[in-house]
């Protein structure tokens, strides 16, 4: 069976790349699970960055409506979109989204979930689920709301449209846009810039992001002290201490 993800390594960043082109990286049952192993297999390993991206001139058209492989029942379907999404807002590292192309459905959600999302000129991006006669997944209802509101999510489910670029970045979805020649560029350099910082204390820093929804203050400011004993006692931080005291780039080992 042909392999609907290609996963390649180069020194600290991590690329998992949706190679779908003849169904603009629909994704499968099969496809969703050989996703989400790769966030796994990721998780597990010393790389520093994570980069997700698609092939042929798009990034993620969602669940493939019209061919492909099926589970024995919706809901085991849907479970691996699940797991596939748990997988990818769990990982440790910093994500970043390469978005050339279309972004919509379950494919909307993914860009949402990584850390950052930098997208090409003709990026396109959309619910879209309502107007299949489904509602989100991907986490899409979790994402959407903490990075536009409540009402403007509301909107965007219930009215669903494609966008441009430009009015993803107007919303505030975006980190940069870039011409389509230019986006692996800047990708590159902002996983470069990112897997140069201290590993351990950036993943304890996603870690406290993420855990706040479901935190109180007192709750946070626990975790925060937790985090802050573990990152003194490192070789990164004594490192960071002293480039800063000699007036010098640090230089992170991520230990």
């Amino acid at each position: 069976m042909t392999s609907a993800v290609r996963v390649e390594r180069d020194g600290h960043v991590l690329t998992v790349t949706i190679d779908r082109p003849a169904r603009r990286n629909a994704m499968t049952y099969a496809a969703w699970d050989e996703l989400g192993a790769a966030f796994g297999a990721a998780a597990a390993s010393d790389a520093r960055v994570v980069v997700v991206t698609g092939t042929g001139g798009a990034f993620c058209s969602g669940g493939d409506l019209e061919g492909g492989d099926r589970a024995p029942h919706p809901h085991a379907q849907l479970q691996a979109v699940a797991r596939t999404s748990q997988a990818l807002v769990s990982l440790p590292q910093p994500t970043i989204a390469q978005v050339d192309g279309l972004a919509a459905g379950a494919g909307f959600g993914l860009a949402l979930a990584c850390d950052f999302v930098l997208a090409s000129t003709r990026a396109r991006f959309g619910t879209m689920f309502v107007a299949r006669g489904l509602s989100p997944d991907f986490a899409t209802s979790w994402l959407l709301p903490r990075l536009v509101g409540p009402r403007l999510a509301t909107r965007l489910c219930l009215l669903p449209e494609i966008f441009d670029a430009a009015r993803a970045g107007e919303l505030g979805l975006l980190e940069e846009i870039a011409e389509p020649d230019a986006l692996p560029g800047r990708v590159a350099a902002l996983a470069e810039r990112l897997a140069a910082g201290p590993p351990i204390a950036m993943r304890l820093t996603k870690q406290l992001l993420r855990d706040s929804y479901a935190r109180g203050v007192e709750e946070s400011l626990a975790a925060e002290t937790m985090a802050q004993s573990i990152n003194r006692l490192s070789v990164d931080a004594q490192e960071g201490i002293a480039a800063f005291t000699e007036r010098r780039p640090a230089r992170f080992e991520g230990r």
